[in-house]
């Protein structure tokens, strides 16, 4: 073959060449626009070669500013400067922790003299990864520089890839700090929690000791349970304890008042409702306190306040154990355990055609009925000593019982009953700061005309006084109601109870 035809082989092959690394360099800079990542090329100069167009955005410099220029000077001069933090990476893989993002950010962090990552790859001979600040964009970025070899082992080129993390550093704080939220409603929760169960049912009486023995026996399954009483007897502390010892102790505990909610509202309230139900539910849909209380407890205080046309709904909840929302086509499985309490006579209420006698039977598996304070007089004691301890501990006090004293609230009716009490017990530790509550406090606190002029004198006994009281109410019911019968029923005592009183407290007129 003569010389001129191998020259012309020898171009052909060249130009090949030439045409292969075009494409290749065309491929390579489709890809590299096509990347959210910016990209930059130094050779083994560090002069920039070429750039794409996200590196452009990142940096906000255009293409001819840069290409064909020292990095070193286009780093310096117009992407950053001295005062800006920098940290190398260990691992190019890792992301940097919010810790130090916020030294970045403060400019407390710079292990090395801020330098182009290319330029830092080319003197290294090796892939390194930084992190840092690019104050004038207002971007926090993480930069990788690669080497590329010759056969001859030496540098020919450093790609760097930019990728900026300004997003996911601003989602990253979102979500740390939702993560805060998260924890402190968590520490709240468990801190009403916590509250919510202090107080426990309190007593030494036979009444008192056979409502302890059938909170442990309720607690023991899931069993429907009513409780009834007097107002302010206790009925939401009972159901507090059977909650607290259940084994739904660790599931929510939602508290209803039936007779606070107005009747339009009650049912949205209970059973929820669906988005378009009506013109308040518009935009949103809302779930019930049954599906709020689901794998839990619900209390449904003041059951007897319940409006008629609700009660068929609680009645499916009792018994198929599932709800339909307001709008709702469908109903949906609950898993609630209900308590309900009432100070009403629902039997009464039944003959009156207000509450449906299926749904009282469905309520009445385990009743618990709470004895009111004047019939259970013993517990006094107990339970003013119980207030005062916690209302010391809350206002910081160190208050004390004279014995007179506690005979006075013994002598009292308590209309009020526990609650009355411990709202008497509270306002006395508070009232001032003596170290002692007397007698008279008492009978001030609770007005004097609420005893008899007898009991009012502190030289009385206990027993004297006790008699006298018993008289004074037996008087009263008497001159009401006009017959032992009415009288007896009134006190919630037997009619020959009431006769032989009369008779041996000396009451023949009334």
């Amino acid at each position: 073959m003569e010389k001129s035809e191998i020259c012309e082989e020898k171009i052909r092959e060249i130009i090949k060449e030439y045409e292969t690394y075009k494409r290749c360099k065309v491929d390579f800079l489709s890809i590299a626009n096509a990347m959210a990542d910016g990209i930059y090329v130094v050779d083994h100069n560090g002069i920039v070669v070429d750039v794409n167009r996200i590196f452009e955005d990142i940096v906000g410099l255009e293409k001819r500013d840069l290409v064909g220029k020292p990095m070193e000077t286009i780093w310096k001069g117009k992407i950053y400067s001295e005062e800006e933090a920098f940290v190398v990476l260990e691992h190019k893989s890792s992301m940097p922790s919010m810790a130090m993002i916020s030294k970045i950010k403060g400019k407390k962090l710079k292990e090395k003299k801020p330098k182009s990552v290319g330029l830092m790859s080319l003197e290294e001979k090796k892939e390194i990864s930084v992190v840092t600040r690019i104050e004038r964009m207002d971007k926090t970025v993480i930069m990788t520089g690669i080497p590329f070899f010759n056969e001859q082992n030496k540098v020919e080129c450093v790609v760097t890839v930019i990728r900026d993390i300004t997003e996911f550093i601003q989602l990253k704080e979102k979500l740390e700090n939702l993560e805060k939220d998260k924890r402190k409603y968590i520490d709240e929760i468990k801190y009403l929690r916590k509250n919510q169960m202090q107080t426990d049912f309190v007593g030494k009486t036979t009444g008192a000791e056979k409502i302890k023995h059938l909170i442990k026996q309720a607690s023991k399954t899931d069993v429907t349970v009513l409780i009834t009483g007097e107002t302010g007897v206790g009925k939401e502390v009972i159901a507090r304890e059977i909650y607290k010892n259940s084994l739904r102790k660790n599931g929510p505990y939602i508290k209803v008042n039936c007779a606070a909610i107005p009747e339009n509202l009650l049912e949205s309230e209970l059973f929820g409702y669906e988005k378009g139900a009506f013109t308040g539910a518009q935009y949103k849909d809302k779930l019930g306190l049954f599906q709020v209380a689901n794998h839990g407890t619900i209390l449904l205080d003041e059951i007897g306040e319940i409006p008629l046309k609700l009660q068929s709904k609680l009645l499916r909840v009792l018994q198929e154990r599932e709800i339909t929302r307001i709008g709702g086509a469908t109903a949906e499985k609950v898993d609630v355990r209900i308590i309900a309490a009432t100070n009403q006579n629902l039997q009464d209420q039944i003959n009156k055609g207000i509450f449906r006698e299926d749904l009282y039977y469905r309520l009445n598996v385990f009743p618990i009925r709470v004895l009111p304070l004047r019939e259970r007089r013993e517990d006094i004691l107990v339970l003013a000593n119980n207030f005062i301890e916690s209302f010391n501990k809350k206002y910081n006090k160190h208050k004390g019982f004279e014995k007179s004293a506690i005979e006075a609230l013994e002598f009292y009716n308590w209309p009020g009953n526990v609650r009355e009490l411990e709202n008497i017990i509270e306002r006395l530790v508070v009232i001032d700061d003596e170290p002692l509550i007397k007698r008279n406090d008492i009978v001030n606190t609770l007005g004097k005309d609420t005893f008899t002029s007898e009991i009012v004198n502190e030289n009385i006994n206990l027993k004297e006084a006790v008699n006298l009281l018993e008289k004074n109410i037996i008087e009263r019911a008497l001159r009401k109601y006009g017959s032992t019968y009415k009288a007896a029923d009134a006190l919630g005592i037997k009619q020959s109870t009431v006769v032989k009183k009369a008779k041996a407290l000396g009451i023949t007129k009334w």
